[in-house]
């Protein structure tokens, strides 16, 4: 029989308001503000192991590391047969809430080693916790190794809302617990970056259900689907004002809102947008995004070669203008029917391609459109456009374009040494320039010698 989170800890704790069940650690220091501020939570242990129930306190009004605590509850069997709860090895109770009384009432460190672990106020679950009993799930949208997505109703006081629902496996082998885990910290850590969001070109997340497995993560149900398979199914159907008002200029927004929040996403794709029925395209999947206007990979991880900036493949560092880079080859995508980029080739090739400052061919596109891409995709990341600027571009051009769509910029090949169009056989876009693909990050987010990302190719 599997176990469900709540096997292993007192019977009555997850019905207090208290109990935030398997919510992760990183959670906490957004929930817990003032020192003195404690929750009870369960850890996400092996299959085999038993759960521990885990005080979590914020000692410290610093956002460090170390500004929260958390502190294991063990449960004891004496020989009696009598069980007992244990903060402290000294100090034995004979209930959990025993425990939490006593520390509260007494305002004795729950660590001796740290005065000001006292638990002062318990706070009680966030607006975007559920329970399980407020999902219902329905039909199956989509499926993968670890998890599933299913559309669904939420019941928030009495009212359901249609919704979709990432859930995360559960009936995994032990040698899949590792990669599990990591996928459960990328679902909770993007649902802790999109509560902070609200725009129409955002995909929104209601909250996250993890009082008891499997942990589920609550979003906005979109009537439509996936940009890339839009673009494939209507393929020569889609008028030049829909693929740049609607299509790149929506994603354009959502992109320009996330920046303005300084957070980078990391994979901007056309399989990353969604697009509704009405037709708004809205940013997706945010499990590789990040706070912050710079962030240096620290660990080998696969990464989209094809959408990749360059100084990113050299150097490993993220910025706003990798972004802008990704959608740059995105605009590509749309403008070419959801054809895959630098279609024919490897990653490999596509990597030393990119490094060498050459670019595929610029599909045939309204007025403008090559202008942006070519802004977009600048060897040099201080030139390159910031999200601004596209949104100024694409903004000028939706107003141009007329019912029978503006003259395209057939253009197929440009260098920016030159200045001047090459020949319709060439196809590839020269950027190349000395020592170009390192400029617009900071010298100290920079190894100094470019990093082989060989091992890394997706």
């Amino acid at each position: 029989m599997k176990k469900s989170a709540t096997d292993d800890i007192p019977k009555g704790l997850e019905d207090e308001e208290y109990f935030h069940g398997l919510l992760p650690r990183e959670d906490c220091n957004e929930i817990l503000t003032k020192v003195g501020d404690f929750l009870v939570r369960v850890s996400q242990p092996r299959p085999t192991d038993p759960r521990e129930v885990i005080i979590s306190v914020r000692v410290s009004k610093e956002q460090s590391g170390h500004s929260i605590r958390h502190v294991i509850v063990k449960k004891q069997k004496l020989p009696n047969g009598q069980i007992v709860w244990i903060a402290i090895e000294t100090i034995k109770f004979m209930s959990f809430f025993d425990l939490i009384e006593h520390y509260v009432k007494r305002g004795d460190p729950i660590n001796p080693e740290l005065e000001n672990s006292v638990l002062i106020k318990a706070i009680k679950r966030q607006p975007w916790e559920f329970s399980h009993d407020d999902i219902t799930l329905n039909k199956m949208l989509g499926s993968g190794a670890f998890g599933e997505v299913r559309s669904g109703e939420l019941t928030i006081n009495k009212k359901k809302i249609e919704c979709a629902v990432k859930i995360a496996k559960v009936t995994i082998t032990e040698a899949q617990m590792a990669f599990r885990k990591e996928k459960i910290k990328e679902m909770m850590h993007e649902a802790r970056l999109m509560r902070h969001y609200d725009h129409d070109n955002i995909v929104r997340i209601y909250g996250v259900a993890v009082d008891r497995e499997p942990l589920m993560i609550v979003i906005e149900l979109i009537k439509g689907g996936c940009l890339s398979e839009d673009l494939k199914q209507r393929k020569g159907s889609i008028s030049d004002d829909e693929k740049v008002e609607k299509m790149c200029l929506g994603a354009a927004y959502g992109l320009q809102y996330l920046h303005s929040k300084k957070c980078i996403h990391r994979d901007i794709a056309a399989r990353n947008i969604l697009y509704t029925t009405d037709k708004v395209a809205k940013i997706s999947d945010f499990g590789m995004s990040r706070e912050g206007t710079i962030y240096k990979m620290k660990t080998s991880k696969k990464v989209p070669i094809k959408w990749t900036a360059p100084e990113t493949i050299a150097t490993f560092v993220y910025s706003l203008k990798t972004d802008v880079y990704s959608f740059s080859i995105m605009v590509c995508e749309i403008f070419t029917d959801g054809e895959e980029p630098y279609k024919g080739m490897t990653n490999s090739e596509v990597k030393k391609m990119v490094l060498r400052g050459e670019r595929m061919e610029i599909p045939v596109a309204p007025q403008g459109i090559s202008s942006l891409i070519r802004h977009c995709w600048d060897q040099n990341a201080a030139s390159r456009w910031t999200m601004n600027a596209a949104v100024k571009k694409l903004e000028k051009i939706a107003k141009l374009i007329g019912p029978q769509g503006l003259q395209s910029d057939n253009v197929t090949a440009i260098t920016l040494d030159s200045g001047k169009d090459m020949s319709s056989s060439k196809k590839v876009v020269n950027y190349n320039k000395k020592n170009s693909s390192l400029k617009g990050i900071p010298d100290s987010a920079v190894t100094q010698q470019p990093v082989s990302i060989s091992n890394f190719i997706n």
